[in-house]
């Protein structure tokens, strides 16, 4: 039986537009996740948000750099490798961040909360917002992204 971090990284590098029964078995019917473009309550809309999210996604993967256990809390530090149609003209986009999961008394995620910056994440990819972004980082001398 797999470890909840393997069932992690699994749930994580597995899932796509296709494969959105792997939720099932991995959050709570009532799961609450939230991440810098809202939050969403219980699995039925979170499935239909992931399948949103992944209908345009024509690779990703997950590397876990790092990862803190407390009890039924998780913290996975992770860079995302995306290759989207609508994202950087198909070509990976690389995004570090980390995930916040709370696990149930019957092993499933209730809550999930991701942390990222959507600046590096989209915004920089896009045409026009990311001239003006890469030009304000320049004029703050701030470090390319």
């Amino acid at each position: 039986m797999p470890t909840r971090s393997e069932r992690i990284r699994e749930a994580f590098n597995n899932l796509r537009a296709e494969s959105m029964e792997i939720l099932d078995s991995f959050y709570s019917p009532e799961v609450v996740f939230q991440d810098p473009l809202g939050r969403i309550e219980g699995l039925s809309a979170l499935k239909q948000y992931y399948a949103h999210m992944y209908e345009n996604v024509l690779s990703i993967r997950f590397d876990a750099t790092d990862e803190l256990v407390q009890g039924d809390k998780h913290v996975l530090i992770w860079s995302m490798y995306l290759r989207a149609r609508s994202l950087n003209k198909g070509n990976e986009v690389v995004l570090d961040g980390n995930s916040v999961l709370h696990f149930d008394a019957d092993d499933l995620v209730r809550f999930h909360r991701d942390y990222f910056d959507m600046g590096a994440f989209i915004y920089v990819h896009i045409p026009i917002v990311g001239y003006v972004i890469r030009k304000i980082n320049a004029r703050l001398e701030l470090p390319k992204i």
